[in-house]
């Protein structure tokens, strides 16, 4: 029986081009898969219609890879989340009619213009001058809201409009030069095997859903699998290594009557445990510095952990364990409104429903704290009614710790509770210079009664042009600058010509107090060198002191930037106050600093830009500078704040440059920080302040309880 086969497959060969695509699928079947048994027999009776008849009952009865709610899940679907199911039929609505608008949660390049072919899709074209809409065209994640919104209405017009764009991109995306640059770039191949996958599972059982139809996308696919294992090992230090391998890994796993399935499985698998190792860094974040990339590259990583699952294949512990790492990191830095931080190229996008998928897959309790309770809109699909009855019977954990410092990545995230009022900041004190990391060396977020005060201003768009520079610069964030300089330089849209790195990374979390620090070098490139160093000193519950150093020869400006999340700030009292109806963060300066408000940009998603106001903190002088920069909320607390004098044991006057001392008042407690600014010159020196003797570099003397408890910080 199978030289039958044989022979009819080598007269296929030479029958008229109509046959040619039936040709391929059967030559690249293994059709000795029990599951074929009826394809095979066909085969050999000549019977090459029934054949794909056969093929396309085969892949109507094999258990779908992604989509697992049955009927009785799509009904709980419709009736528990009527507001997503709207926007899902809208949004297939517009893919009907030709009209595209990408604004998924987890889409890297969202838009807010729509646009709408009104002949035939022209897959390449580029309607705003931005490159990316073309990628996101050609990724067809939208093709995933034509098959949920078939699912939940029975309308075959979702079907009929994904077999026709289907088949027109098959037919009018042929690979070659041009089509790699656009449709066929190895990215978008691999972001597109998911959703193709998904949109034909929806709607299978569809009538125009045919033999032929089946025949046309399975050729696509693999070639697309072919062309996908030729980049396997291409790019596994950043997200294109995991996107691309992913997507072999969907294929394969999708594919899985085809000769070649096991060695896509083998080859991706392999790929993507290098990429794991050489991305995922050892607390756990993704080596490119960016949480929208981190987030992505993981919700790749659950999928292949899903399909492992349910396919049976193996995976190395490396993959596993990373990947919980990077589900860890997500609790870490998580802000109390469940949103990642917009840390690089990120959106300011929630994390729950990858928290529900990861603390699924990995049954753990304590991912699942800062998750959904139940399985939300897009996972339901995933898994359906029974998986959703194991997630909500899983406990629930609440994380052991509050504040979390990531040393590979150098930041520092405090919190005070796990409730959605905590408050909550954020320090990053080292660059790793990734492409999708921006110039926020020293940068500080703060977040708290459930809204964001001091922000990271986002990404806005990858067009390398004055946009793209203004969103990575260092005056785009919390952080220092010299002489109206970037601390980087920027050259283009994916490096700098110029690196600015950190050194001496120190973080400290006690139950009281957090407190880091780490010195700029950016500046050491001028004629006159400047060397900036930042501390941060958290006073749990509400109160931050920054203590800015500069330290130089000649004369220079020195400058603080912060950049609100809005307009809603004025200055007052010689300091900076948020004009909200309550809840008001005041910025106060110890030190003489002249202030100013500029207007300023905040992007929260992708080509989306608004309104707000940066405060610039300056000082004019020649040598050395600091600024003592108090943060507090005065309807939360009666703060008050003094600058005390140092002496050395000759009872002389220490000057600025050397060491500083700020006693505070916290309604009943108080404290004192004093800071050596010259410590390596002045190792043996021993300082006087308010009575006390104390020889550290950061010594923090707290008197809350009536005497002086003095903690050596450094």
């Amino acid at each position: 029986m199978r030289i039958l086969v044989i022979i009819f497959l080598a007269a296929l060969c030479y029958a008229p081009n109509g046959f040619a695509q039936v040709r391929t699928i059967f030559e690249k079947l293994d059709l000795d898969k029990p599951e074929l048994h009826d394809v095979k027999f066909l085969l050999i009776e000549n019977e090459l219609a029934l054949a794909e008849k056969a093929l396309l009952k085969a892949y109507r009865v094999k258990e779908n890879t992604y989509i697992r709610s049955k009927k009785g899940g799509i009904a709980y679907i419709k009736k528990s989340f009527p507001g997503d199911s709207q926007s899902t039929i809208e949004a297939a609505d517009r893919v009907c009619n030709k009209n595209f608008l990408f604004q998924y949660e987890w889409d890297m390049e969202k838009t807010i213009v729509p646009y709408q072919f009104t002949n035939e899709i022209n897959w390449q074209l580029n309607p705003f001058g931005d490159k990316e809409w073309t990628w996101m065209l050609n990724r067809h994640r939208y093709w995933t809201d034509l098959g949920k919104a078939y699912l939940l209405t029975d309308n075959e017009k979702y079907v009929k409009a994904f077999v026709n764009q289907a088949v027109h991109w098959i037919d009018n995306n042929p690979l070659n030069d041009e089509t790699k640059l656009t449709s066929w770039r190895s990215l978008e191949v691999g972001f597109r095997m998911e959703n193709w996958i998904k949109t034909f599972e929806s709607m299978k059982y569809s009538k125009h859903i045919t033999p032929k139809f089946l025949v046309k996308f399975l050729n696509s696919l693999v070639e697309q699998a072919e062309y996908l294992n030729s980049f396997t090992y291409d790019s596994c230090k950043s997200n294109w290594g995991v996107i691309i391998n992913a997507g072999l890994f969907n294929a394969a796993s999708f594919l899985s009557e085809f000769k070649s399935r096991e060695i896509w499985i083998n080859n991706a698998v392999n790929a993507l445990s290098i990429c794991s190792q050489d991305q995922i860094l050892e607390d756990g974040t993704q080596i490119e510095q960016s949480t929208m990339y981190h987030n992505e590259v993981m919700r790749i990583y659950l999928n292949v952990i899903m399909l492992s699952d349910r396919l049976g294949v193996e995976l190395p512990e490396t993959i596993t364990n990373k990947i919980y790492d990077m589900a860890f990191a997500n609790i870490e830095w998580q802000k109390p409104n469940y949103n990642q931080p917009l840390l690089g190229d990120s959106d300011d996008n929630d994390i729950r429903g990858l928290l529900t998928m990861a603390s699924l897959l990995y049954k753990n309790p304590l991912l699942k704290s800062r998750a959904f309770n139940s399985l939300d809109f897009e996972n339901y699909f995933l898994f359906g009614r029974q998986q959703d009855s194991l997630y909500q019977s899983l406990k629930v954990e609440i994380p052991s710790f509050l504040s979390a410092f990531q040393k590979s990545a150098g930041d520092l995230y405090s919190r005070t509770s796990w409730d959605e009022d905590a408050f909550y900041s954020a320090l990053h004190l080292r660059r790793l210079g990734t492409n999708h990391s921006h110039d926020n060396l020293l940068h500080f977020s703060l977040f708290a009664h459930g809204r964001d005060y001091l922000v990271d201003t986002g990404r806005y768009t990858y067009v390398d042009n004055e946009w793209r520079e203004y969103f990575k610069s260092n005056m785009a964030h919390n952080t220092l600058g010299v002489d109206n300089l970037t601390n980087s330089i920027y050259n283009h849209s994916w490096n700098n010509t110029f690196e600015a790195t950190s050194e001496g990374v120190l973080a400290l979390i006690e139950d009281d107090f957090d407190y880091a620090e780490a010195t700029n070098k950016a500046y050491m490139r001028l004629n006159d060198p400047v060397l900036l160093k930042r501390r941060m000193l958290y006073l749990k519950p509400d109160v931050w002191l920054l203590v800015d150093s500069y330290d130089a020869d000649d004369e220079h400006n020195y400058t603080q930037y912060f950049n609100f999340s809005n307009q809603k700030v004025e200055i007052e009292n010689g300091g900076l106050i948020t004009t909200y109806n309550k809840d008001n963060l005041r910025i106060q300066p110890i030190n003489e600093v002249t202030i100013k408000l500029e207007d300023a940009w905040w992007s929260p998603h992708y080509n989306f830009k608004e309104e707000t106001t940066r405060a610039i903190l300056s000082r004019q002088t020649k040598g050395f500078n600091s600024f003592l920069t108090l943060l507090y909320f005065p309807e939360n607390q009666n703060v008050s704040y003094e600058k005390l004098p140092i002496y050395n044991l000759k009872d002389r006057p220490v000057p600025n440059n050397l060491a500083e001392a700020v006693k505070l008042t916290i309604s009943e407690k108080e404290y004192i920080l004093i800071i050596k600014h010259d410590y390596q010159k002045n190792v043996n020196t021993q300082l006087v302040v308010d009575g006390l003797v104390v020889s550290d570099e950061v010594v923090l003397i707290d008197k809350s309880r009536g005497d002086s408890n003095i903690i050596i910080i450094k």
